[in-house]
């Protein structure tokens, strides 16, 4: 019995690496097309016309491109790894374990498809505009410096701010996953949502640039998930006190 549940992990194992390999290849192939992505859908217009990358060695631009195919690939394959650890244990789930442990699941890659669409649409954006806002600046301040991006460095730059808001989201579902878990009194969400607003207030301000707006934005998207959650948990606990 034993020896049929390690072969089961071992041809997930190896699914698991090529669709992996498969992904890679594909955002290879289509690199081009996701490097313009990375550039021009995630900068400010007023930007993408004028902004050109230096390359500084003649293997930069091949590095990029395998960079860039591993950095989609590793992400992409969390989902298909948390997808194969579902099946796998499913068969010894009871149906309300199965039931929870599958809306998480899905919960977790809505959350996830969000958080990319945010980061490309409004966050990473902002976060750019505001370090070219230094230049303007120093510019007025008759100390003037001359930006030329290096293309490995932006892509870098992006890894950076996706690695910091992919840890917050982590944080973010973790906790909402523990309110779920312990059964939340909704008395105490509810006495305590001034605490909770000002401590999203804080960490947003401890997360993002030194921008009241920036700041703004970071904490009402905390703050909305944190009321769907909320109403997540109001709707779960009515429906199953009509059980």
């Amino acid at each position: 019995m034993i020896y049929k549940y390690l072969l089961e992990i071992k041809y997930r194992i190896l699914f698991s690496l090529i669709a992996w390999s498969f992904i890679v290849i594909n955002c290879y192939y289509y690199k081009e097309a996701l490097l313009y992505v990375f550039i021009k859908l995630s900068l400010n217009p007023n930007y993408t016309n004028l902004l050109y990358f230096l390359t500084t060695d003649v293997t930069e631009v091949f590095i990029v491109y395998i960079n860039l195919s591993y950095f989609i690939a590793n992400q992409t394959i969390i989902l298909f790894l948390g997808y194969q650890l579902f099946v796998f244990l499913s068969m010894g789930l009871y149906r309300f374990e199965y039931t929870y442990f599958k809306t998480i699941l899905v919960v977790i890659a809505l959350y996830w498809i969000s958080f990319v669409f945010m980061l490309n649409i409004l966050i990473f954006p902002a976060s750019w505009f505001f370090f070219l806002e230094f230049q303007e600046f120093l510019s007025v301040q008759n100390l003037t410096f001359y930006f030329e991006a290096k293309l490995n460095e932006y892509v870098t730059f992006y890894k950076s701010v996706y690695y910091l808001c992919n840890t917050i989201f982590q944080i973010t579902v973790v906790f909402f996953i523990f309110l779920d878990l312990f059964k939340a009194n909704l008395l105490i969400l509810n006495k305590f949502r001034k605490v909770f607003y000002f401590v999203f207030f804080c960490f947003a301000t401890f997360i993002t640039p030194p921008d009241v707006a920036y700041q703004l934005l970071t904490s009402i998207c905390i703050i909305i998930i944190y009321e769907i959650t909320t109403v997540y948990i109001v709707f779960k606990s009515e429906l199953s006190k009509t059980k």
